[in-house]
């Protein structure tokens, strides 16, 4: 007979590991819920963005890019944007991140709230600037700026989220580098 090394420990390692996920799904939600309080015309504050953004820095494993991407298509299924732009964006973001991890490991909040600024910003004018392509008609920018200062605003209270979200999991079995 086989043996199965079958331990609570281990099941509740792997159970806080999907509580980051349940997490980002949350934000989805938020993400392609019409909230009451933004208005319709304006584009809304890009949640998954921040998680993916955060996750990229402080536990890159955790979001390999085929699920940021499949997040990114079901993002754009779900809004009815044209697909693949969210799953680019959200691809583009977690690999340039990435890449800047040792940089921003570093570096303390405000700077990494900074860059986040330039990354939400630059995500909403690729986004404007995509959906005009496809659609070969470029609304105002105005909704795509008040979208990205929104979202920069709004994160250090996800960033909060995502805090208390990493404190849970379990130590990374091999460092990231």
């Amino acid at each position: 007979m086989i043996e199965q090394d079958f331990s609570f420990r281990k099941f509740e390692e792997k159970a806080r590991l999907l509580v980051p996920h349940l997490l980002l799904l949350v934000l989805l939600g938020l993400n392609i819920t019409a909230l009451p309080f933004f208005t319709a015309g304006a584009m809304k504050p890009q949640m998954v963005l921040m998680a993916v953004y955060y996750w990229a820095i402080y536990r890159p494993t955790l979001l390999p890019p085929a699920f940021c991407f499949a997040i990114g298509l079901l993002m754009d299924v779900l809004t009815g944007m044209t697909p693949g732009i969210n799953a680019l964006i959200l691809v583009l973001t977690q690999w340039g991140i990435r890449e800047q991890r040792r940089f921003l490991m570093g570096q303390p909040y405000s700077t990494i709230w900074l860059v986040f600024g330039i990354v939400a910003l630059a995500s909403m004018l690729v986004q404007w600037a995509l959906y005009g392509l496809v659609h070969m008609h470029w609304g105002p920018v105005m909704p795509a700026l008040t979208g990205a200062l929104v979202t920069m605003f709004l994160f250090p209270f996800v960033t909060l989220l995502l805090v208390m979200t990493h404190r849970i999991l379990p130590v990374a079995s091999r460092p990231f580098t």
